[in-house]
């Protein structure tokens, strides 16, 4: 029997945007995703979660296009429970919600080859940029597979 993963209430936390116009892309989920968790998803993590996040209708995703958004039901669920919650509420809110949902639908789905180090590398040359013009520490890149 599949379960609803906490990595998946995480890549659900990291989405937003309402349609293919204003999605996100995949390096602005990663800096969300790292934010909100102070730690970079893992391609599996998101590979697992994208499919199962669409079956329920919660995102919508054009892996070609490089954007994933919210949808209505998506928006709403997220705007229930997070209600009165800061930007760490996502933790003990959004994996009871999807809980409820019912038994998660895997399926085959993947990135386009490369896209996931590539929105990697920008990721980390975004923060890279951040962090030096705020006077931070450096970032280290991760090994790329």
């Amino acid at each position: 029997m599949a379960t609803w993963t906490w990595s998946d209430a995480w890549v659900f936390s990291s989405i937003k945007g309402t349609g293919p116009d204003d999605g996100y892309r995949l390096s602005e989920i990663l800096m969300t995703a790292d934010t909100i968790n102070h730690a970079v998803l893992t391609e599996a993590e998101f590979t697992r979660a994208v499919p199962r996040l669409l079956a329920v209708g919660l995102i919508g995703a054009d892996a070609e296009a490089d954007r994933y958004w919210l949808t209505e039901t998506g928006r709403a669920l997220y705007r229930q429970r997070m209600k009165r919650r800061g930007l760490f509420g996502w933790m003990d809110a959004i994996p009871p919600a999807l809980g409820r949902l019912g038994e998660p639908q895997d399926s085959a789905w993947s990135l386009p080859a490369g896209a996931f180090d590539q929105a990697v590398r920008e990721y980390l040359k975004q923060a890279k940029q951040t962090l030096k013009r705020l006077g931070g520490p450096t970032v280290q890149d991760p090994p790329v597979s």
